[in-house]
């Protein structure tokens, strides 16, 4: 049976490779596709299989199950994107996306996610910032939509003026012009959150990005659990300005020494209960999900967020392995009929 696999970029990356490699052993072909290759009043697709180490060019009837980026859903591709939500199985439709705010509302409510919910209100003017600072004394804003750590913001208060960091950079403004600092940088579509002091013992701020696939039975498992710490920033540990990756265990051991076990042990529950919740929320079945979970110094553990796309190339062997399972899963079980 041909898998679709659709991404935005003009030539199969990496991945599409090695999953078309991986997928040949359970007798799938791969059908690397973008957007612009279906043929909507044809029902075709022109795509790109894999024979021997080369992509030669294939047409084919529309594939039943498309392993789908999320990125691939953008207003160009409206009508597209409608058609294959009718026509195929997608790996994720992009129907019912939680938002940052909105996923911690739910968590909020719901008993078996409450405690790793943070308190998060959506900014409308400066007044709701200062209003926070005041409550919780660090808070930290971002972007709604945002990704890959790109316009966060950490602030707090010392006397009449008020501390912001940002990427690597530290600000002192005083209260009469933070309206002004902020007026170009942040809007309506961003959120305040309480800080959750995840810093590693020399003050680099971390998290921990726990991975999930589903696997061959169709079940949710930990695919990989990483650190990202970011080396000499203010905020978080985004890894694009300068951070660095650790193995989870030796990291724990070393900056919660007397703790780490608890805490990986939290981490390793997450598979039991987020995953599921997640799908629920959503209201459809997706194949692939990250999270970016903290740990404050006394060692309970938060959701700062939830990636519906999250990147692979810290466990690209994981990723496809588990991948071409549940495309096998989801061919054996007609799936895509439902």
């Amino acid at each position: 049976m041909i898998i679709g696999f659709m991404r935005n970029f003009k030539n199969p990356p990496e991945m599409a490779y090695l999953t078309a490699k991986m997928a040949a052993f359970y007798d799938v072909k791969i059908l690397y596709l973008r957007p612009k290759d279906i043929d909507i009043k044809q029902n075709i697709a022109n795509g790109k299989i894999l024979v021997g180490n080369k992509w030669i060019r294939k047409q084919t009837k529309l594939p039943k199950i498309i392993d789908i980026s999320p990125y691939c859903f953008k207003k160009k591709n409206r009508h597209i994107m409608n058609y294959l939500r009718e026509n195929s199985y997608l790996t994720d439709n992009r129907i019912n996306i939680i938002s940052k705010d909105k996923l911690q509302e739910h968590m909020q409510r719901d008993n078996e996610l409450s405690h790793l919910a943070i308190p998060t209100i959506k900014y409308n003017t400066i007044k709701d910032l200062t209003n926070q600072i005041k409550k919780y004394n660090i808070v930290v804003m971002k972007p709604i939509s945002g990704e890959r750590g790109k316009g966060i913001y950490i602030i707090s208060k010392k006397g009449r003026r008020y501390i912001i960091g940002h990427n690597k950079e530290e600000y002192i403004v005083p209260r009469r012009k933070l309206k002004k600092f902020f007026q170009n940088k942040i809007n309506s579509n961003y959120i305040i959150q309480k800080y959750i002091s995840s810093r590693a013992l020399n003050g680099d701020p971390f998290d921990c990005r726990v991975h999930f696939e589903k696997n061959g039975y169709g079940k949710w498992v930990i695919a990989k659990i990483y650190v990202r710490i970011g080396i000499g920033q203010k905020v978080i540990s985004n890894m694009n300005q300068g951070g660095a990756m650790a193995e989870p265990k030796g990291f724990l051991k070393a900056n919660y020494p007397d703790k780490w076990k608890g805490i990986y042990q939290k981490l390793l529950n997450l598979r039991n209960v987020f995953p599921r919740k997640f799908e629920q929320l959503r209201g459809t079945d997706i194949m692939t999900l990250g999270i970016d979970v903290g740990i404050d110094h006394s060692g309970e553990i938060y959701v700062f967020e939830a990636n519906g796309a999250p990147a692979t190339a810290a466990l690209r062997a994981e990723a496809v392995d588990l991948r071409t399972q549940y495309y096998k899963y989801l061919i054996d079980n007609q799936i895509y009929q439902k």
